[in-house]
């Protein structure tokens, strides 16, 4: 551990730290596949059978429902120190682990059809899909985008309309009815369409299906149907998205790993080590402190929430604050990343530096709404005693 590690404390059991210990143990020879992942634009088989066997991708899954059942917090700690090593490596291991939610708002069956012989589910939370009632369930068809991981999934997701012939399903108020419908990967097709600045190794392609028979039971309406388990994430759902914080936490540990390995390896102007510039010792320090900084507030705010998850019930405050972390992690690491990329000036700019990686990477995962300046105005609003008006608060 250098200087630049920030110091965490330990939350959760010995079991789950271990699954920590064991992301650091995998992170480097991950990182040695970066670029690999970003030229072929997708996880490598081998590494997709590693981080599936470490149980990566199933922590956030309950335990009777085939998961780890691992706490939430060290949960993104995982994600955090794979994306350290690559950041569409930890986006996957993310987004793989955040559809584990989505098993506790089933019937235990169909959960465990789908995640219980180690099922890798992509997908899009937009009701964009058709789905007309037939007999025992729907005849489903759509093409939805941004499934990330789409190369090495089992099943995906995609949110449908509910029809009953042509017309469209309301509820009781008018509204429209939806549900998040699952798909086993044989029956649909994957669209090359991922051709992006950065995280170009998650394969979020777009996915269609035609006329594909989805059982009734075998989905959820998002944010209107109760959950069937009683695991204490389904009190906390802000916990689900602390992942995005912990990623982008990841990817700027990265970039300062990467910083002080050039700084010490590159000789600069006037035949001076880079590393002994004033210049690039106090971004470092700056990055550090700031991502230092950023993490201590989202793990302490995170654990805060999931004590009172456990103790049965949660404070709106509380489960803003989460929100507002996960943002504020993913700006602090993006400005981290922005300040180390100019402080090493010619040394970051070629397309093959790691560190020009991590700064496309960095600025791609910062475009997801959920962690967006959406957040910051709901959290706001949440702070100063409003409803936050944006959905998982």
């Amino acid at each position: 551990m250098t200087v630049a590690d920030q110091v965490i404390r330990s939350y959760g059991t010995a079991d789950a730290q271990k699954l920590v210990q064991r992301a650091q143990e995998i992170a480097p020879a991950v990182r040695l596949l970066s670029k690999r992942i970003e030229d072929e634009r997708r996880l490598p088989a081998e590494l997709v059978k590693q981080l599936l066997d470490a149980g990566f991708f199933h922590a956030l899954l309950p335990r009777d429902l085939g998961g780890l059942e691992v706490d939430p917090i060290n949960s993104a700690r995982i994600v955090e120190e794979i994306a350290r090593g690559d950041a569409s490596a930890g986006w996957c291991v993310m987004l793989a682990a955040q559809s584990c939610g989505f098993a506790g708002y089933m019937p235990k069956a169909d959960s465990l059809s789908i995640w219980g012989n180690g099922g890798i589910v992509a997908g899009t939370a937009r009701p964009i899909g058709r789905a007309v009632a037939v007999e025992g369930g729907f005849d489903v068809s759509g093409r939805w985008p941004f499934a990330s991981g789409s190369s090495h999934a089992t099943w995906f997701a995609g949110e449908c309309k509910l029809y009953d012939g042509e017309e469209l399903r309301r509820d009781a108020e008018g509204n429209e009815r939806t549900k998040m419908l699952f798909i086993p990967a044989s029956e649909v097709t994957v669209h090359d369409t991922w051709d992006t600045l950065g995280l170009r190794g998650t394969a979020s392609n777009d996915f269609s299906c035609e006329h594909a028979f989805v059982p009734e039971t075998r989905g959820f309406q998002v944010l209107v149907d109760p959950p069937k388990h009683d695991w204490a994430l389904y009190r906390a759902e802000p916990l689900a998205f602390i992942n995005h914080g912990s990623h982008a936490i990841g990817v700027a540990r990265g970039a300062i790993d990467t910083a002080i390995e050039t700084a010490t390896s590159k000789v600069g102007w006037g035949g001076v080590m880079v590393s002994e510039t004033p210049r690039l010792q106090s971004a470092v320090a700056e990055a550090a402190g700031m991502v230092g900084a950023a993490a201590n507030y989202l793990y302490e705010s995170s654990w805060a929430l999931w004590e009172e998850a456990l103790a049965g019930a949660t404070r709106k405050q509380t489960r803003a604050r989460v929100r507002l972390a996960a943002s504020n992690a993913m700006r602090a690491s993006v400005q981290a990343v922005d300040m180390l990329h100019a402080a090493l000036a010619t040394s970051a700019i070629m397309a093959s530096s790691p560190l020009s990686r991590q700064l496309r990477d960095i600025h791609t995962a910062s475009a997801h709404v959920m962690i967006g300046t959406m957040t910051f105005e709901a959290a706001g609003r949440a702070l100063m005693g409003m409803e936050p008006q944006f959905p998982f608060f």
